[in-house]
């Protein structure tokens, strides 16, 4: 392949010379062609002056005039009247003229050179001015003497002769001029001619040589896609390596945090047991242990979903103090075992909100402290945070973390940001990691818009920062669950659009207790049917379900003639992006509410919406600001496995037994879902897959099991394989021995 592109790429170089010697030699010969043609235009201009030559014209009429005095003076004589007297001196003042003008006259360089012509001219002059004090003498009065006469009449005849060789030497004299100007004409078009003849051959030539550059070009061209090809099949196949890696890395993760949880797990309740010292130090190395290992496989896989595509930035208001303070506080029990102190500061003035991504911004800034905390021991942990500036003067967020550990050393600074690389082979056997922290951390950075640097010297600590563009944001008030009216809420006819047999027991208490009537359909199509045989006040519909979803239910409801098709319709789905809410609004829904949905929020929402029939396609303003905020609670990550804020709430409205009743009702509805998951893995089928992540989801969600919730739905954006099906599968094993072990 080298060596094809070589020769391409000679062949062309060739081809690109010679046409430029031959574009060369084109204008030389053009610009020859040019003043030649200006040259021929010049003398062919002379030639043509020449046949209106002054000169010769000029002489012609000196010897005419000489004749005509001549001839007069034969007819004279001493008895002659006045009038022949003045003729006579009228004659002579033409010939006077005649050679004034010959004399004054600006001839061509032929006939003012010529020795035999300037000697004519010279007698010429001297017999005209000879004879002129006779007519002198008559214009004066006199009478013309006999002498007078006889000696005009004998210096004519010399007078004549005179004129008549001045006319002849100069008709050969123009005539010769003429000839050697017409033979210099013929030689400029010959040559002119050559030129041509040449410039068209040069242009033949380039037309030859252009045509052998395109055919060049052609062939190197095909070469380059040739080339192309190739190169874009390995660039495929290098993207299907690294797929198949950040796959294969992802997987071996997932099959070893699995055991791993549980080894963990059980070392956890080990050491609550009555142990011997030795067994209790035994515990603790396998949790040190497995801590570390764990670490490893966490970025193992952070970095492999880095690599496999990251999900776009989210832009949400945040704390920048919070941030920091609430990561100081998840350090704190590493830093204690260190012996290290964490301090934080904050150069921002007034509040410290911004829009940005709060959840990447609280991992780098982890990901930072626990570096700097595994290579401090005894030392300082400080973290700040700043208002900077770009260099284009747009607001920037600046974070600090600095450290009094080991150092780094100034020829090792440039390798800390690449993957699996580490100042030396020493650092991961004494302090453990696999060296893609930084890694992660740089590329978060640089996918937020930022960049990420380091200062840092051997023994005195380092200081690593990063920059994020970040608008100021409104500071933002604490979320809070508003309370239920004091006015109770309409008793209405609602009916329940749910698929999914948790939720539907969740909703259904959660109604009863609020004092409303309800009847359950477990699908679209159900519900269509339902709607067009009786009026209810209200419609809870849910959006993915089997059969018919909420979305084509809804429009099929809105085509219902009369009042059944102007029934308020509430959105009640765990989708809770825009794009969802706006294609609810599209097809006519009245509300939208993201699940879980509290108590509270749903005695709201039968407030407003409540024995109201809302005409086709009502917009949701009332609705918007209550369906972003509230599930911000539920949907956040918790340290535990419960959300036991929601637990207390369902407690609160079904009762201790009630929420059992749930609890079996949940486990076995997942097992039903994960039969439907295996079943859709094999047959391919990525609605129902979708549908049945979605509905756990949804249930998960209802009783604030959020890690299940929250894997559901990352699952849902992301290739499902066994590894990841075997992970939910234990997650949900590991919260029903967990739910277990409480009640017991």
């Amino acid at each position: 392949m080298k060596a094809d592109f070589a020769a391409s790429r000679e062949a062309v170089r060739k081809a690109g010379r010679t046409t430029r010697y031959l574009i060369a030699l084109s204008v030389g010969l053009m610009l020859a062609l040019a003043g030649a043609f200006l040259h021929l235009s010049s003398r062919q201009n002379s030639l043509q002056d020449s046949i209106r030559e002054d000169a010769l014209w000029a002489v012609y009429q000196l010897d005419r005039e000489a004749r005509t005095l001549s001839e007069r003076l034969h007819g004279a004589s001493e008895t002659s009247d006045a009038a022949t007297l003045k003729n006579l001196i009228t004659r002579y003042d033409i010939l006077y003229s005649r050679l004034s003008i010959l004399d004054n006259g600006q001839y061509a360089p032929h006939f003012v050179a010529s020795e035999r012509i300037s000697n004519r001219r010279n007698q010429v002059r001297e017999i005209v001015l000879g004879i002129e004090p006779v007519f002198n003498d008559i214009a004066r009065g006199n009478s013309l003497t006999t002498s007078a006469l006889v000696d005009l009449r004998a210096k004519l005849p010399e007078l004549l002769q005179h004129t008549n060789d001045l006319l002849t030497f100069t008709n050969a004299s123009v005539s010769t001029a003429r000839a050697d100007s017409r033979d210099f004409v013929m030689r400029l078009q010959n040559i002119a001619a050559i030129f041509v003849v040449a410039l068209m051959m040069s242009i033949g030539l380039l037309v030859l040589n252009l045509k052998r550059q395109l055919s060049v070009m052609r062939r190197a061209s095909e070469h380059l896609e040739r080339m192309t090809e190739k190169l874009s099949e390995a660039y495929e196949a290098a993207e299907a390596g690294n797929r198949a890696k950040s796959q294969f890395m992802a997987t071996v993760g997932h099959e070893i945090r699995t055991p791993l949880n549980a080894i963990l797990g059980m070392a956890e309740l080990m050491s609550g047991t009555t142990l011997s010292a030795e067994n209790r130090e035994n515990v603790r190395v396998i949790t040190s242990s497995g801590t570390a290992l764990l670490e490893v496989i966490n970025e193992i896989l952070d970095f492999a979903k880095l690599e496999h595509g990251e999900q776009p930035a989210e832009n949400l208001p945040f704390d920048a103090r919070a941030l920091v303070k609430d990561s100081l506080r998840i350090m704190e029990g590493r830093a204690r075992e260190q012996g290290d102190t964490l301090t934080c500061s904050c150069g921002i003035e007034g509040e410290s909100w911004y829009y940005g991504d709060p959840t990447q911004l609280r991992r780098v800034v982890l990901n930072l402290v626990s570096n700097a905390v595994k290579f401090t021991e005894n030392g300082t942990i400080h973290v700040k945070a700043s208002d900077s500036r770009s260099p284009d003067g747009s607001p920037r967020l600046r974070f600090e973390i600095s450290d009094t550990g080991i150092g780094i050393p100034k020829d090792a600074l440039h390798r800390l940001f690449n993957a699996f690389s580490q100042v030396d082979g020493t650092i991961s056997r004494r302090y453990g990691g696999t060296g893609l922290g930084l890694a992660i951390c740089k590329r978060i950075v640089e996918s937020l818009g930022g960049e990420i640097g380091v200062e840092s010297a051997p023994g005195r600590g380092s200081l690593f920062w990063f920059e994020v563009p970040a608008e100021r944001a409104p500071a933002q008030a604490p979320m809070a669950e508003q309370p239920v009216a004091s006015v109770p809420p309409p008793c209405l006819d609602i009916l329940l659009v749910e698929d999914n047999e948790v939720n539907r027991q969740v909703a259904t208490r959660f109604l009863e207790r609020l004092g409303q009537s309800v009847t359950i359909a477990v699908d679209g199509a159900e519900a269509v049917a339902m709607a067009r045989d009786h009026l209810y006040d209200l419609i809870l519909m849910d959006m993915q379900m089997p059969v018919m979803d909420g979305i084509a239910a809804t429009r099929e409801i809105r085509r219902l003639d009369g009042i059944l098709g102007r029934v308020p319709i509430v959105a009640m789905t765990a989708n809770a992006s825009d794009t969802d809410r706006n294609l609810c609004m599209e097809v006519g829904m009245n509300g939208f509410e993201a699940k879980p949905i509290s108590s509270a929020r749903l005695a709201r929402l039968l407030t407003e919406h409540g024995g109201q029939a809302a005409p086709h396609g009502m917009a949701l303003d009332r609705q918007v600001e209550a369906s972003v905020s509230a599930p911000a609670a539920a949907a956040s990550p918790t340290a535990g496995i419960r959300d036991e804020g929601r637990y207390e709430e369902l407690v609160e409205a079904i009762g201790q037994d009630g929420f059992e009743q749930l609890l079996g009702v949940f486990f076995d509805d997942a097992t039903s879902l994960l039969s439907d998951l295996h079943r859709a893995m094999g047959s391919h089928d990525h609605e129902l897959l979708d549908r049945s992540l979605h509905s756990l989801k949804g249930s998960a969600s209802n009783l604030g099991f959020t890690q299940v919730a929250e894997l559901a739905e990352s699952l849902r954006s992301t290739r499902l394989d066994e590894a990841a099906l075997a992970r939910v599968a234990a997650e949900i094993a590991r919260l029903n021995d967990t739910q277990g072990q409480q009640a017991a």
